[in-house]
């Protein structure tokens, strides 16, 4: 066979249609672009791309040999993972119709999650170029940042598609191969009819079975003579809502130049269901003109569609419940603060009795307060925002990690007695020498005691503990509190999810702290988990792996604790400032 021209054997507008439905419900780009480097589709394609690297010549020539590349060496492969010359993750997928590599579905560009963004790069390459720096770095802030489990699921994807797609090209072109040598041998036609693997029913026009291919009575669980008495429409679900007036109506606008495709529920005889695809034409047969209709199960792309969509929907909603939560989280201190300025403005105008000192000095502590508490979701929101894009960083150091969760702790036991709770601390161990970084221990350790104090009614008991396990060291929070229903445990880790969503909560947050705090953890190459019943309390506990570094000395580390404990009150009154009691 020569060269198979993919534009004339792929509905490429039937395509392009489905990308941008999947870009719009998922954010998932997608690029198809022949062996030639003719762009058919680039929906969804970066700024970054658009507007600084295909324009300028120098990067644009980049990305055509990035694009070569993977021509190049994609061919016998499922797939090829690759970065580009600009620096950024590529991955194509190959269309092969008859062993011929005709095309390739792009994913990118993307950052890997657990991968640091080489900012310093494509600020040289600004320069370089003479890109506006601020727009191209405001660019390469667009591009999306994956998971390598969510690529995978998106490479599993397109590989399907890929599939599809290859045999939808050489359906199409078998199709015109038979409808050649129709003519000339009937058997050579029904070896082709009965080697697909779709199944394929041959039909009047009102819709009743002619003839089938082996392929449909295992599809259908039928044997040829039940199926011959049966009609099109006895294949399809009720779910479909297809009738027999509207399938004979698509017959009747079915022709064999422009085929009609349709997607739909199917049944079998054991009233098992199935997603499928119709692909309907007409054929003229020796002055006889029929129906042809092949089915393919399509049940695992459908799935993954659904998936996907269901994944954009819950992040929807997501961020929906996030808006309405930050806006409340606002609003609340923010209607403090203007009432307590009320208070003390009335105070100050009223002539006819001496200032009240103690009142004004009250509404000032609640102002302030409040502050605190706006500062604290703004400082949880700016460090979301830095986690995503790769800017946080650790500043690692040696130190006695037990005297560091020590000192946190007793830095806020006057605090919690005052609050009329317990607090117990104990350690199996005295010393722990290992690295760490300190402000984000303290972080963790004061997120964690004031979700204690804030949730444990008076005359309760937090526990605070250190367990040594050689190469880890195991930090527990327990509280003797409300306690977290069991069905809610799988998701107080995630960003801006909450217990307790309305309104009327007792207990104030913006839902990011904990999410914060398992990244704290994490960056660590710790872990952290919760157990809880509900009524009866909570137990975080943070694993972390004792490694010293090669640099860095208890010297350092006792500069720092000073800077630490000077900014102790402060933090404590940052971290604490949403508890009411």
């Amino acid at each position: 066979m020569g060269k198979i021209n993919f534009s004339e054997v792929f509905n490429i507008d039937s395509f392009k249609k489905m990308s941008e439905s999947l870009y719009e419900a998922s954010g998932i780009p997608v690029g198809l672009i022949d062996v030639d480097g003719t762009i058919y589709i680039k929906t969804g394609w970066q700024d970054i791309c658009t507007k600084f690297h295909r324009i300028h010549p120098n990067t644009c020539s980049r990305c055509l040999s990035s694009d070569k590349y993977i021509n190049d060496h994609i061919k016998d492969s499922r797939y090829i993972e690759y970065r580009c010359l600009n620096n950024m993750w590529d991955i194509g997928v190959p269309i092969i119709i008859y062993g011929q590599h005709v095309a390739t579905i792009f994913m990118g560009q993307f950052f890997y999650k657990d991968e640091e963004v080489d900012v310093e790069f494509f600020k040289r390459q600004a320069r370089q170029f003479n890109f506006d720096e601020e727009e191209y770095i405001a660019a390469l802030s667009k591009v999306p940042r994956w998971t390598r489990k969510k690529v995978k699921s998106i490479i599993d994807y397109y590989l399907g598609l890929v599939t599809t797609l290859a045999e939808s090209g050489l359906r199409h072109l078998e199709y015109e191969s038979s409808q050649k040598e129709l003519a000339k041998n009937q058997k050579y036609l029904d070896t082709i009819f009965n080697s697909v693997n779709d199944a394929i029913f041959i039909n009047d026009f009102n819709g009743n079975i002619v003839d089938a291919n082996r392929r449909s009575y295992f599809m259908f669980n039928y044997s040829e003579d039940q199926l011959r008495k049966m009609n099109i429409i006895d294949m399809i679900s009720s779910k479909s809502v297809i009738t027999k007036e509207k399938m004979l109506q698509i017959f009747n606008k079915a022709t064999n130049a422009r085929p009609i495709v349709l997607e739909c529920i199917c049944k079998t005889k054991n009233n098992d269901e199935f997603w499928a695809e119709f692909n309907i034409s007409s054929i003229r047969f020796e002055e006889k003109e029929e129906i042809v209709v092949s089915v393919r199960d399509i049940t695992d792309r459908k799935l993954s569609e659904l998936a996907l969509q269901e994944e954009a929907y819950e992040l929807e909603n997501l961020r929906t419940e996030f808006f309405a939560n930050i806006s409340h989280e606002l609003r609340t201190p923010l209607n403090i603060i203007f009432g307590a300025i009320q208070v003390i403005g009335a105070e100050i105008e009223n002539k006819e009795k001496a200032v009240d000192k103690a009142k004004i000095l009250n509404n000032l502590n609640v102002e302030k307060q409040n502050c605190f508490r706006l500062l604290r979701l703004i400082n949880n929101l700016i460090d979301s925002t830095k986690l995503d894009s790769g800017y946080f960083e650790l500043n690692m150091v040696n130190c006695n990690i037990v005297n560091i969760v020590e000192e946190i702790t007793l830095s806020v036991a006057d605090y919690i007695n005052n609050n009329n709770l317990d607090l117990i601390f104990d350690t199996e161990i005295e010393e722990k020498i290992m690295a760490c970084d300190l402000d984000k221990i303290e972080r963790i350790m004061l997120n964690l005691l004031s979700n204690a104090v804030k949730f444990t009614p008076d005359g309760g008991k937090i526990f605070v503990n250190i367990i040594d396990g050689e190469e880890y060291i195991t930090i527990t929070v327990e509280d003797t509190g409300i306690g977290i229903p069991s069905q809610k445990l799988n998701i107080i880790f995630d960003r801006f999810r909450q217990v307790d969503k309305t309104f009327i909560r007792r207990h104030e947050g913006s839902g990011i702290g904990l999410s914060l705090v398992k990244s704290l953890v994490e960056m660590h190459n710790g872990s952290i988990y919760a157990e809880s019943k509900y009524g009866m309390g909570t137990k975080f506990s943070v694993k972390l792996p004792v490694k010293v570094l090669s640099e860095g000395s208890l010297r350092q580390w006792d500069e720092k604790q000073i800077s630490t404990k000077e900014n102790y009150v402060e933090r404590i009154k940052i971290e604490f400032s949403d508890i009411y009691k």
